[in-house]
Order: structure tokens, then sequence, then C-alpha cells
């Protein structure tokens, strides 16, 4: 069937710039540029303090020179970063807390979906967290050479949109004979939206953002308020949150959280928040909103966190409000991302028992500190992902199916000590839904995907789901 005229339609409420005027854009990457000699510098300094397991008399001596050679690049920088820097602040008030980034001309989204010929749809969600922090930041996570990461990150998502068929079910065998979860070395099938967390540094961002453009469609990046905030916080990096999506974006937003601590408050952690045309019913749009997040990392921050999941909601709630005209069909509200708790650990006993989960559905949970028996945990071992079968996705997949290897692979306990002999490790990452109470679309799970294809790429499993939605009966 031919698509509408009108499909795919113009997002009017996305323009690429986040500035108002093409001289405040100029200016702000000016200033961008005048800052990188500096900011290169002070990462070069800051990976040469990174632990290493073993260093030679010879690796010692690079290692100062090249902190040398930093500190001089930094004292000569200096002249030009302090204006450049109070430029940069000034211009923060203009900014929108988002870029955009449309497709290629020749873009083809899918046709648009029409319930009454088309009964039902299903829509492959994905969110990985890719610790594509500055170099010298990352080393601190077992994970150097940030821009090679961001390459080989790249390749392998470009791998799975061209090779599998959109769609298509996916490969991998069900853990356990449960037909919802499934565990695989491979990137799922038929995506339509990617949700990427901690792409903070800007040239790696760069590199997902053309590439996802190109083969999946319109994007949101370089997400956050910099500069200062309310109660003279210094925000210096982003929410470092980046989605694409195959299907048209109508409207996005940005919340930043009020609430940080620590490293933390140096970023600019928040929601951001989405509105995608998925089809048309009966002459109204058929619409999806997306809502990706990352929430407060000390795992001691339980209270705090507690607090995000309680503002999320409620802007969740505000941004569908304000999107969504009175006609239209909801087919889903997706909400994905790293929370940084899992629903194992006494530890995190707050945030389990949160009013979040009364909201939005997690299909790996069966109830507080109850999982589905193949629920798997997504953060890994520091001390193991430079290992050879932790950098092998097929390899880590194999380990992961048996109990030693998960208790060796997978992160510990969040106060340490031994893992148990069933451990099935921690949960940060989520992907959950709600549908709209009466409403005439209903979502289904068809199926959860815990992948190692970024295996020795970041120190967390990919997850994915596939929701089916149908017209209620």
């Amino acid at each position: 069937m031919p698509s509408p005229p009108n499909w795919p339609p113009t997002p009017c409420a996305l323009r690429p710039s986040p500035f108002p005027h093409p001289v405040l854009h100029a200016l702000h990457r000016l200033t961008r540029a005048l800052l990188f000699p500096a900011y290169w510098a002070l990462d070069q300094l800051l990976g040469c303090w990174a632990p290493a397991e073993s260093r030679s008399e010879q690796s010692w001596l690079r290692t100062a020179a090249g902190a040398a050679g930093a500190l001089l690049l930094l004292l000569a920088a200096l002249p030009l970063t302090l204006p450049a820097l109070l430029l940069w602040l000034l211009l923060q008030a203009w900014r929108r807390p988002f870029c955009y980034q449309p497709p290629p001309r020749c873009w083809a989204p899918p046709a648009p979906w029409c319930p009454r010929t088309e009964p039902a749809r299903s829509f492959g969600f994905f969110s990985a967290n890719l610790c594509l922090l500055p170099d010298g930041l990352a080393r601190f996570n077992n994970l150097p050479h940030t821009q090679r990461r961001a390459a080989a990150v790249g390749a392998v998502l470009l791998a799975g949109l061209r090779s599998s068929p959109y769609g298509a079910t996916g490969c991998g065998s069900p853990v356990q004979a449960m037909p919802c979860g499934v565990l695989t070395g491979a990137m799922p099938a038929g995506l339509d939206f990617v949700c990427l967390q901690e792409a903070f540094d800007l040239r790696a961002e760069r590199r997902l953002v053309s590439l996802l453009a190109s083969n999946l469609g319109p994007v949101l990046y370089d997400v956050g308020t910099f500069g200062l905030q309310h109660g003279l916080h210094l925000k210096l990096l982003g929410s470092g949150l980046l989605l694409a999506s195959r299907y048209p974006l109508l409207r996005a937003a940005f919340q930043s959280f009020p609430h940080a601590r620590g490293e933390d408050a140096l970023a600019s952690k928040g929601l951001l928040s989405a509105q995608a045309q998925l089809g048309i019913l009966d002459g109204r749009r058929v619409v999806g909103f997306l809502h990706c997040t990352h929430l407060h990392a000390p795992s001691e921050d339980g209270l705090l966190r507690c607090k995000q999941l309680t503002v999320l909601l409620d802007w969740a709630g505000q941004f569908e409000a304000e999107s969504r005209q009175s006609d239209e069909a909801v087919a889903f509200s997706v909400l994905l991302g790293d929370l940084n708790f899992d629903n194992c650990s006494l530890d995190h006993q707050q945030e389990q028992e949160h009013q979040f989960f009364s909201c939005f559905r997690d299909p790996c949970r069966l109830g507080t500190r109850r999982e589905q028996p193949w629920a798997l945990g997504t953060l890994l071992r520091p001390s193991e992902l430079r290992r050879s079968v932790a950098c092998s996705p097929e390899m880590l997949r194999r380990a992961l199916e048996q109990k030693k290897g998960r208790r060796r692979y997978l992160a510990g306990p969040p106060r340490g000590g031994p893992p148990a002999e069933s451990w099935r490790g921690r949960r940060l990452d989520y992907i959950t839904y709600r549908s709209t109470p009466g409403g005439l679309l209903s979502p289904e799970v068809e199926q959860v995907t815990f992948s190692t294809a970024l295996a020795g790429l970041t120190d967390h499993l990919a997850v994915g789901l596939r929701l089916r939605v149908s017209t209620s009966s």
C-alpha cells in the first residue's frame, strides 16, 4: 500500500541547530574549538593518574613525558581558554538542551502503520551504556581508547542495522527455555529506536550520529544543559544521552535533574523525551513516546535516585500531556536507560519499592527483589574487561550461559564479597513500558534481549525489547 502524501511528516518543532540564530551557533562552535586544546591536555593529564595493572620502566618514562607535554600545552592554551570559557558560559543562556540531526533526503522510513489494515505491528527498542567518556576518565573504568571504541561501536551498530532485516525475530537461544528472554552475541534484529548512555565525548558521539542518521533515521544528540545552573552548579559535561529513531520524530524536550552530588554533579543528567509518529488511524496520528535517562551513579545515594525517579515520572507525564493531541492514538510509552540500581540488592530497597514500577512495567521483574528466571545482570566486572573472553561477543555469551562464567564476568554485590553460587548479576539497564488506559492500542512484550555484541567496548551488556502493539479487544 503506498504511503500517504504527507508521510513522513515534517517535524516543525525540531530544528537542527540548538541556537535560535546562526551567529550564536557559529560563536558556540568557535568557543568549543578554542577550548579543545586545554580540554585535550587535561584529558591526557587525567589519564596519567589512571591505575594500570603493570607498567615497565619504559612505559613509566613515556607516561611522564606525555604528562609533561600535556602540561606545557595546557599552560600555552590558557590565554585563549579563559576568554573562550567565559563566552561559552554566556552562550548557554540561548542554547536549546539538545541538537537534532535530520535524516538524509534519501531516507525512507517504514510505511506508516494503519491498524485498520494491519491489526498489529512490532517495534524494537535498544539501550546500551557505552562508557564513551573523555579518554582519561574512561581509563578509570579499564576502558581506554575512547575514539577507537566509538569507531568499533559504530561498526557493530552498522552491521546489526544492515544485516538484520526489519521485523526479523533475531538470533540466539531462549534462556532456560523461556520464550521471553534471549541471550545473544549479536545485535537484536529489527531495531526501531536506539537509546545510548554515556556518550559524553563529543568527537565519539559525532561518529555515532553520522552513522545512525544515515542508516536508521533522525537523531537527538549533544543533550544537556551546560554552564552555570540554578544554585551556581557548573555543568561541564552533557547528559551523555543519544536517541535515534527509525520513525519520524515530531517533538522533543530535555529536563535536567535538580539533584546531583559528587562527580555526577558535573554532568547534566536528566530525562530526554521524544514523540514519534508511527502511523495513521482513521485520519488521526498514531504516536509513541520515548523517555531516555541515566540516573545518579554512586550506589550509596539511593534517596537521591528516588528523587530523580519521582521528578522524571512528573516530567514524562507532562511531556505526553503537552505533546498529545486529543484525537491521537498512543501505541506505547517506553522509558529506557541506565537507572543505576538493581532488583537484587538490599541496599537498593528504596528504589526497588518506588512508585515508578506502578507506572511503568518492567518485563524482567516479578516483584521487589524477584526477577524472571531468565533475567540477567547487565554490569560487567571491571577487572575482567580486558580478558579475551570478555572481549569476544560469542565467548562472553557462552560464558554467561554458565554459573561459573556469570560469577566471574558479571559485577558482584555492591558491598563487595563473593557472589552467591546462583548469582545472575546486577541489572542496572532497563527498558520499561506502559499503555494508555482505555486507549485504542495495547502493547505486549514479545521478547527481551540481553546482548554481548559490544563485548570489549563497554562495561555493560546491551538490552533490547520487542513490543507487539495491537488494537485493543
